[in-house]
């Protein structure tokens, strides 16, 4: 004898998604899933774009910090190019610029032409104590640069490059090859061997294949390597500070500190420099983006 059986009101029927007992198709679905996602990116790209507009904002204000804090909102009706004039005409920030500029991209290629044929060396070949000295770079990483700014200081005086950028060029190449090998190490050992193998037998010597052959495959790899080795000697500032007494040599990390003093702030000049020395390393990541990221993901990836 067949019963009639009533349909449960909780339960969904079969064959209509979750989405449409919600009223909702799936392409509202997926739009408002689209629309959520972009709010939640744009969100973080303001608040991460919020100090830069924070720094525009006081360095177009001469009035002072704790004035300007009681009425931020007041920023547009005082707004003024002062501090950027007195940033670039009234003060050495060109030349702490031009020498920043010149011994981060020196450091950077002498770093980048030692630290490929270094990585090469301990990624690609076998040989006894390979794994010891890769141990050791990394190891040099864990101890402050100070450790080695005072002796590199008693050094370069004696052999007459203190106070010079190729002195400091020396020191940041010191400073940034153990970070730069480890990062190319990586790149190299998931190369397959048999491209080198491949070259060699059509006539090549090693040398010949690793030009030919390897540095145009770990060209993104290079990229990403200068890049993150140019942005630590921008911005260094012990070496520069202790290697470099002349104003006029000094590079922008050691020489803007000299415009905080001990009883007052110039903050206007301070925020104009500081968006004066970002800009560099903010138009590098949007013309070499694809590089970073390329780099990155080939290196993290085991073949």
């Amino acid at each position: 004898m067949a019963t009639d059986t009533q349909p449960d009101p909780g339960s969904v029927p079969e064959g209509e998604s979750n989405a449409g007992f919600l009223n909702l198709s799936p392409e509202r679905t997926a739009q408002a899933k689209r629309i959520g996602f972009h709010a939640l990116l744009w969100s973080l790209i303001a608040i991460v774009l919020f100090p830069v507009f924070w720094m525009f904002i006081v360095s177009v204000n001469q009035t002072s910090f704790e004035a300007f804090v009681g009425d931020p909102l007041g920023w547009a009706a005082n707004a003024n190019l002062e501090g950027y004039r007195d940033v670039w005409f009234g003060s050495d920030f060109r030349y702490w610029f031009r020498n920043s500029l010149l011994v981060s991209i020196g450091a950077t290629i002498l770093s980048i032409a030692v630290c490929t044929l270094g990585a090469y060396s301990i990624g690609r070949l076998r040989y006894r104590g390979r794994k010891a000295v890769a141990t050791f770079l990394l190891i040099t990483q864990m101890f402050p640069a100070i450790l080695i700014a005072i002796p590199l200081f008693l050094v370069f005086r004696d052999i007459g490059l203190f106070n010079t950028l190729t002195g400091l060029v020396i020191a940041y190449v010191a400073f940034t090859l153990p970070f730069a090998i480890w990062m190319l190490r990586g790149f190299y050992e998931n190369l397959p061997e048999s491209l080198e193998e491949a070259a060699m037998i059509d006539g090549s010597t090693r040398f010949g294949a690793v030009v030919r052959v390897i540095l145009p495959l770990s060209a993104p790899a290079i990229a990403t390597t200068a890049i993150f080795t140019w942005v630590q000697a921008w911005n260094e500032f012990v070496f520069a500070l202790i290697l470099i007494n002349d104003s006029q040599t000094q590079t922008l990390p050691p020489g803007m500190s000299q415009w905080v003093g001990q009883y007052a702030l110039q903050w206007d000049m301070l925020m104009a420099g500081a968006l004066g020395a970002t800009l560099p390393m903010l138009i590098v990541f949007f013309l070499l983006q694809s590089y970073i990221v390329k780099g990155l993901a080939e290196g993290a990836v085991k073949s």
